[in-house]
């Protein structure tokens, strides 16, 4: 049902008609901003007009450009670098090899290593002479001594408790003595293994002491009581323990983290370490046998193949061979 019109009907429409429609788009052009304020009028010539044919299409992957600075180089991307080590092993590793390097850095610096070897080879016999003397002073009665017709060897038994406590504290003496020298003269041999150039002095500059006597006492102690229980406990503990010391200096380890570098190394590499101790005690066996000179050239050259063998094994860095 429709609604009546009210009586007289609808009344007329405002003078001037219905308003006129909205400009082309659809949409009101905005209201005048209001007076002193608002947007800043438009630059001056207006805006740019839109180029022909509309909106540039986009560019770049997925329909956006892409970002200033960034893109792939000209060429391509180059390709990943080689020459790492590969994943997984140690680095090739040979006693002859170690052999080869260690006796062209003995060569190239014999009369540093030489000299240094002759001092602590006489503080070394000193030692032990001054602890000699003093076990036969403490327990005359019960010291025997033996030489041979060139009045070279020698040997002292001790049975009684002076003696014996003398035996003792010498024998922690040593080691300590031993450790003090070793951390010097180690020193110097690290410099070589670094590619520097050494003299005499670089052999006498004692590194990392206190680490390198606590870790050389606890060796001594565990070889020792090796020797004791049927001397091949004390053979393995060698074996195993013979890098104790370098790791101390090579990388600043404490006494029981160094004894676990050269278990871990020994362990990990039982045939060429086996071959390597093997190699430094036949080394340091003929050097002996040339009436103790030949001790001269072995024990730096022993030490020499030890340094090359531990950082070969573990990835360290050994200066090249000179020609």
């Amino acid at each position: 049902m429709t609604e009546n019109p009210p009586p007289g009907g609808y009344p007329p429409p405002p003078p001037g008609g219905y308003p006129p429609p909205p400009p082309p788009g659809g949409y009101q052009p905005p209201p005048p901003p209001p007076s002193g304020g608002g947007y800043p009028p438009p630059p001056s010539g207006g805006f740019p007009p839109p180029q022909e044919g509309g909106y540039p299409p986009p560019q770049g992957p997925g329909g956006y450009p892409p970002p200033a600075g960034y893109g792939p180089p000209q060429g391509g991307f180059p390709p990943p670098a080689q020459g790492y080590p590969p994943v997984g092993g140690p680095p090739a590793y040979s006693v002859g090899d170690a052999f080869n390097w260690a006796w062209n850095k003995f060569s190239k610096n014999a009369m540093p290593l030489i000299v240094a070897t002759l001092v602590f080879g006489i503080v070394v016999i000193a030692l032990q002479a001054i602890i000699n003397i003093v076990q036969a002073l403490v327990s005359p009665g019960d010291t025997s001594y033996i030489a041979d017709d060139s009045g070279f060897s020698f040997s002292y038994a001790t049975t009684g408790v002076a003696g014996t406590i003398v035996a003792i504290v010498g024998w922690f003496l040593s080691l300590i003595v031993t450790a003090a020298i070793q951390s010097a003269f180690l020193g110097g041999i690290f410099d070589i293994a670094n590619g520097q150039q050494v003299a005499v002095g670089s052999f006498f500059r004692p590194r990392n002491v206190g680490n390198v006597i606590i870790a050389g006492l606890i060796v001594g102690v565990i070889t020792t009581v090796g020797l004791f229980l049927c001397i091949v406990p004390g053979v393995i503990a060698s074996f195993l323990l013979m890098f104790t010391t370098i790791a101390v200096l090579d990388r600043n380890l404490a006494p029981m983290d160094a004894i676990k570098s050269s278990f871990e190394t020994s362990k990990n590499n039982v045939g060429p370490v086996l071959l390597t101790w093997l190699a430094s005690v036949a080394v340091v066996f003929v050097g002996a046998l040339l009436c103790g000179v030949g001790l001269l050239v072995a024990a730096p050259l022993a030490a020499l193949i030890l340094v090359y063998a531990y950082r070969t094994l573990n990835g360290g860095f050994v200066a090249p061979a000179v020609p």
